[in-house]
C-alpha cells in the first residue's frame, strides 16, 4: 500500500495554488496527495486504541506519509480542536504531522501571542501598544504616522495607517469598543518594502521583496504588491529561522521589515503562508521542498 500525504482545506478553493503546486510536485515523485476538508475528519477515541479517519478511512502508518494542514477557520474553533486532536493521536502511531509543536503550543497563534513568543525569545519587533478603551487609545501620545492591524487580520486586509488625531478618533468611535483590545498599534516604519523568507524543515529555503505600489502602503502580493527574489544575509537568515523554531514551526511564512537605519524587524509569522508570489519572484520550488520534508520525516 502506497502512503499519501494528506492536505487540509476548509474548503475546495482555499489555498488552491499550494495544494495544487503540492498536489503535482508528488505526483511527479510518484506520491498521491489526499485533499482532504476539515468536516471529513472524524474520530474513533478509546483508551489505549484512538482512531483518526477521512471519509471513513483511518490513517495509519502503512497509508500515511504525514498531515499537512491549511487554516482551519476560527469562529467556533472546533476544526481548530479537531487539527490539534489529530496531532496528539497521529503522532503518537509516528506520523509526521506539519507544524505539530506549533499547532499544540498554541492552538490559535495571532499576532499578539507572537508577539509575546518575540520577546520573550529575544526577538525585535516594531515598537507596538495595545489598548482596550477609547479613552486610553485617545488619550494616546502618537507619533505619526501610525499603524493599526488586527491580531487576527491576513494579507494586509485588516491593516490601517493613520496621519493624525482626527482619523484616529473618527476609527475609535466607529468600531466596537470591546474589540479595540484585539488591534496592535504600531509605529509606521518609512520603508514601503519587507522580506518574506519561506522556511521549509525549519531551514529558510529563500527569500521575496515585497514592494508597495502607486498609493497603496501596504506590500503584500495580494494587494498588488511588486515581489522579487532577495538574497537573505546571514543574519535575516538566521533570525527567520530562529522564529520558526521557537514558534515550533517545520513550515512558515516570517515577515522581516527593515527601518532607515538597516535595522531588522519582525512583523509576524504565518504558519499556513501562501508561496505563488514566492515561486514566481524566486524560481524556488516551494512545492517540491515540501514533499521533500515529508520524504525526509520518513526516512524514504
Amino acid at each position: 500500500m502506497s502512503k499519501k500525504i494528506v492536505t487540509f482545506t476548509m474548503s475546495l478553493k482555499q489555498s488552491q495554488f499550494e495544494v495544487e503546486r503540492l498536489e503535482t510536485e508528488a505526483r511527479a515523485m510518484g506520491i498521491e496527495v489526499n485533499r482532504a476538508l476539515y468536516r471529513e475528519l472524524s474520530f474513533d477515541l478509546k483508551d489505549g486504541s484512538p482512531r483518526v479517519f477521512v471519509r471513513g478511512e483511518e490513517l495509519t502508518p502503512e497509508n500515511t506519509l504525514g498531515l499537512w494542514f491549511r487554516v482551519a477557520g476560527t469562529k467556533s474553533g472546533k476544526y481548530t480542536e479537531g487539527r490539534n486532536l489529530a496531532i496528539r493521536i497521529l503522532r503518537e502511531k509516528g506520523i509526521f504531522c506539519v507544524n505539530s509543536k506549533g499547532y499544540l503550543d498554541w492552538t490559535r497563534m495571532g499576532k499578539i501571542s507572537q508577539h509575546g513568543v518575540f520577546l520573550e525569545n529575544e526577538i525585535p519587533i516594531v515598537p507596538t501598544r495595545i489598548v482596550y478603551t477609547k479613552e486610553q487609545a485617545l488619550s494616546q501620545n502618537w507619533e505619526y504616522p501610525i499603524i493599526a492591524k488586527h491580531e487576527k487580520g491576513y494579507q494586509g486586509k485588516s491593516v490601517r495607517k493613520f496621519d493624525s488625531q482626527e482619523e484616529i478618533e473618527k476609527f475609535v468611535n466607529k468600531i466596537n469598543e470591546k474589540n479595540l483590545g484585539m488591534f496592535l498599534w504600531q509605529k509606521c516604519l518609512p520603508t514601503r518594502w519587507d522580506i518574506r523568507v519561506v522556511i521549509v524543515e525549519g531551514k529558510a529555503i529563500g527569500g521575496m521583496k515585497r514592494s508597495a505600489v502607486g498609493e497603496e502602503f501596504r506590500s503584500n502580493f495580494s494587494l498588488g504588491g511588486k515581489v522579487e527574489e532577495w538574497k537573505l544575509s546571514d543574519e535575516e537568515r538566521n533570525l527567520a529561522e530562529k522564529v520558526a523554531k521557537v514558534c515550533g514551526l517545520d513550515y512558515a511564512g516570517v515577515d522581516i521589515m527593515k527601518d532607515e537605519n538597516d535595522k531588522n524587524y519582525i512583523l509576524e509569522v504565518n504558519r499556513q503562508c501562501q508561496f505563488q508570489g514566492f515561486e514566481k519572484s524566486t524560481g524556488i520550488n516551494v512545492g517540491r521542498a515540501i514533499v521533500e520534508m515529508f520524504l525526509a520525516k520518513n526516512q524514504i
